[in-house]
């Protein structure tokens, strides 16, 4: 019989934060999120929302960031999920 702490459930290792904003005022973003190295990577628009890639160690600064820089670019942060494994 297999015991309920050993079930294979795997934690997801990085989140998919689907951010609302402008597509021209992507760029601007891109710049002020260089300066903060390794917390999490820009990739593309998912429909109307730009998919912002951060690993689980890292999720909770990347949000936090997004939030500190919402008063130089108009944005709002509409969802967090796991991700998938798709880089895309």
């Amino acid at each position: 019989m297999m015991k309920d702490d050993k079930l294979n459930v795997q934690e997801p290792v990085e989140y998919d934060i689907l951010v609302k904003i402008k597509k021209e005022d992507v760029h601007i973003l891109n710049y002020l999120l260089e300066a903060e190295d390794n917390v999490m990577n820009i990739r593309s628009f998912e429909g109307e929302y730009l998919k912002v890639i951060a690993t689980k160690d890292t999720v909770i600064d990347a949000i936090r960031l997004l939030e500190n820089v919402r008063n130089l670019v108009d944005l709002e942060i509409v969802a967090l999920k796991p991700n998938t494994g798709s880089a895309g």
